[in-house]
């Protein structure tokens, strides 16, 4: 079963937590604790992303970490890409990638390559937003009072 890294789904919760307007700059730590993830290992995550364009992060008294762009505008495949790096897929589906060749061409090789591009269209299509409508339909009781009284941001204002 082809699978995403824990790493990536950290991403993908991390950015989640800076998509509400009155959650549009956090530190590490605040983010930490709306996603769940440890801050040693978020700020690594975090680092990433800043270089690969997705946040803006800046040190001192008026930092933290914002999206460089609306959730509308951040695809999966971005997020996908800047964690596992432009081959994440591989060349081969078997594994055998230094064996593989035209000559003879191996059974899965045509299927491989199809499938490739199929996952790579539907994340490119798939943004942040919508992994944000996903969750505000999964978790709608994480409306109100209890988070912002934890410090937690809100879910988006989500509209079908």
């Amino acid at each position: 079963m082809l699978s995403l890294s824990q790493t990536t789904g950290y991403a993908i919760r991390a950015l989640a937590c800076l998509s509400e307007a009155c959650c549009a700059r956090q530190t590490t730590s605040q983010i930490a604790r709306c996603s769940g993830v440890p801050r040693p290992y978020l700020a690594k995550i975090i680092t990433t992303l800043a270089r690969h364009g997705l946040l803006r992060a800046r040190r001192g008294v008026r930092g933290g970490n914002a999206l460089a762009r609306p959730p509308e505008a951040i695809s999966l495949l971005e997020v996908v890409e800047a964690i596992e790096g432009p081959d994440w897929l591989g060349p081969c589906l078997l594994g055998l990638a230094e064996e593989c060749s035209d000559r003879p061409a191996c059974p899965t090789r045509a299927f491989w390559q199809r499938a490739r591009e199929e996952i790579r269209a539907e994340l490119a299509r798939t943004t942040l937003a919508d992994y944000l409508r996903f969750q505000h339909a999964r978790h709608p009781e994480a409306d109100g009072p209890s988070r912002r009284r934890e410090g937690l941001p809100q879910p988006a204002a989500l509209t079908a």
